[in-house]
């Protein structure tokens, strides 16, 4: 009877805070930034202006402004513009949505993969936990509060990992595609489903891909696709320097640039920026740890036939491709979301014929190293403090350790819910 009180119990409360955490989400919205909406924006109006010309000399490399989105990324935007939302705080209101659509669907994906979880005999309430920890992820988090259009994309790769489950290919391969055509991190994904013979994903990604790439020529000329290849030249042989840049070139960069990290220092390559200078050194060691990062996914077998191995190589390549940019921001890193509760399944079915407490510990220790602010967002950045400051990169890198340690021999344990 106590029992099934203290369950009743722990799950309204849950149930609650989800709730309180829904309003205020829905309150912050005036306060979020427009970290994308802004420079999006003034690229709409320079493609869109009386004189249009190549966009990202006007406002990337004379104007100091920030849009290194390819063509294709503004077709969101410009089809919230064709219908009347213009405003940044029309699009931060509707991030709002997408956070709380965030949070559902993730409990639902928690739900479906770990199934009824019990803990000294009761119930542990899965959905409303999955839905709270999937809004206050610090990637998530930081995403919303900084006005990123970052908060779609790991939406998009939640609902791609959900078709997984449901065995739906060419659904996940669509909507990879609709966030390749934003980030072109993802577009590692379409290569890779091609290295294994995913057909019916590979023709969902190539559809999607095909039509914004069509509707990106159309509407802002051939010359601006290949504008735009200047921009990730330079990117790669730079980098950035600060803090919130959570990759092997932005660590090093802050090693061995002596320079400040403040936007007006005049000793960048692009005055008004934070960008260092290039530095062979980093430059190579860069693409060095990009090559390996990538290879990584396509040396890794994977059994086709099981729902979380196939999973479980898909989030494991995703983290692997967003690591291995150059530039991967914090907010980047909400597609570690997913992985967390595949990588947390594997290692409990093998718990239930091997009790080795080690990959549990070291995912909950990679856990805390992402999912929360250890060093304060907006702090300058300090090479004193550089390993603290990366902290989210490291807790990624013992996420990565974990799924390909338990990727050599996926458990045979419980099966999905609803599989």
């Amino acid at each position: 009877m106590h029992g099934v009180l203290y369950e009743r119990l722990s799950w309204t409360i849950a149930a609650a805070a989800c709730f309180v955490l829904s309003i205020r989400i829905v309150r912050l919205v005036k306060f979020s930034g427009q970290d994308s909406w802004f420079p999006m924006s003034r690229a709409l109006d320079v493609l869109h202006g009386s004189s249009p010309g190549d966009v990202y000399q006007a406002l990337f490399f004379s104007g100091h402004v920030k849009f290194q989105y390819p063509p294709s990324g503004l077709l969101l935007l410009e089809l919230l513009r064709r219908i009347g939302l213009d405003r940044s705080s029309e699009y931060n209101a509707l991030n709002a949505g997408l956070m709380i659509a965030t949070g559902l669907v993730f409990s639902v994906f928690a739900t479906r993969i770990l199934g009824p979880i019990r803990c000294l005999g009761l119930r542990f309430p899965v959905a409303p936990v999955a839905f709270f920890a999937g809004i206050r992820f610090y990637p998530t988090y930081t995403a919303f509060l900084f006005g990123q259009m970052q908060v779609l994309l790991g939406l998009l790769f939640l609902l791609a990992c959900l078709s997984l489950v449901n065995d739906k290919r060419i659904v996940a391969g669509c909507l990879i595609a609709g966030a390749a055509s934003v980030k072109p991190q993802f577009l590692m994904l379409g290569l890779l489903a091609l290295w294994r013979k995913d057909w019916r994903f590979l023709g969902g990604f190539a559809a999607v891909l095909a039509a914004a790439e069509i509707s990106s020529v159309a509407l802002y000329g051939w010359d601006t696709q290949l504008h735009y290849l200047q921009v990730l030249k330079f990117l790669s042989h730079h980098g950035e320097q600060q803090h919130l840049n959570q990759s092997i070139n932005g660590i090093l960069n802050r090693y061995l640039y002596a320079g400040p990290s403040l936007d007006n220092d005049p000793e960048n390559p692009i005055p008004g920026s934070a960008f260092p200078p290039y530095i062979p050194a980093v430059y190579a060691a860069t693409t060095l740890s990009t090559l390996i990062m990538i290879a990584i996914p396509f040396a890794l077998r994977v059994k086709e036939d099981d729902r979380v191995s196939r999973l479980l190589g898909f989030c494991t390549a995703t983290v692997l491709f967003t690591m291995a940019s150059p530039i991967a921001w914090v907010h980047h890193y909400n597609i570690l979301l997913p992985a967390y509760v595949v990588g947390l399944k594997v290692v409990l079915d093998r718990w239930q014929t091997r009790r080795d407490p080690v990959a549990l510990i070291a995912l909950a220790v990679s856990f805390v190293l992402t999912g929360f602010a250890l060093a304060p967002p907006m702090d300058p950045t300090a090479p004193a403090h550089n390993l603290a400051q990366s902290h989210l990169f490291f807790g990624a890198c013992l996420l990565v350790g974990v799924l390909l340690v338990e990727a050599r021999s996926v458990p045979s344990g419980s099966p999905v819910r609803g599989s």
